[in-house]
């Protein structure tokens, strides 16, 4: 079973990565917008990350209404992720709190896609923390391993290793959220 494995560093702006991934030949994408609804099992404490907890997604995006589960294997950005459109968010909402998840983060974003070999790349400016590139990759393989191939092209484009994120979005904007 191929896992979608990731990394995600944040950028000050995308002026210098932008000339660098045409020269690569990728073709970006209109920006679209994604507003993304999370749910975790009552009772996490996010403080302690997810563990290889389920987390549960609903994103709307250009009309359509995805729902996601993500279980992590090796860390949070190394997940099973499975997808599947629906056409009714307040039927599917109510499911998954009768499952016992609840709402806890919101994250909205604009975002940019492009294609490199078999990597998905994503250029996010994500309201409240800012401005971030996320590559990822579908594989069988370690997911330390694939994040650390992931990272090394990252770091052709210029991307230091003091701006590598080990988080998700959702992670991020909760800890800004609640700080203690």
């Amino acid at each position: 079973m191929k896992y979608e494995v990731e990394v995600k560093a944040r950028v000050k702006n995308f002026d210098e990565i932008i000339p660098k991934l045409k020269e690569l030949g990728c073709v970006l994408s209109e920006p679209i917008m994604q507003d993304d609804y999370i749910f975790n099992q009552k009772g996490i404490d996010l403080y302690k990350g997810h563990g290889d907890l389920s987390v549960l997604r609903i994103r709307e995006q250009d009309k359509k209404i995805i729902f996601t589960l993500k279980k992590n294997r090796s860390n949070e950005l190394d997940c099973i992720e499975k997808e599947i459109e629906v056409n009714d968010k307040n039927t599917l909402k109510e499911i998954i709190e009768l499952l016992g998840f609840e709402s806890n983060v919101e994250v909205h974003k604009k975002r940019i896609k492009t294609n490199y070999k078999d990597y998905e790349i994503c250029l996010d400016e994500v309201d409240g923390l800012g401005t971030y590139i996320e590559v990822e990759k579908m594989s069988d393989e370690d997911g330390e391993k694939v994040q650390e191939e992931l990272f090394g092209f990252l770091q052709t484009l210029g991307i230091l290793k003091e701006d590598k994120v080990f988080n998700g979005y959702d992670t991020l904007i909760w800890l800004k959220n609640n700080q203690k």
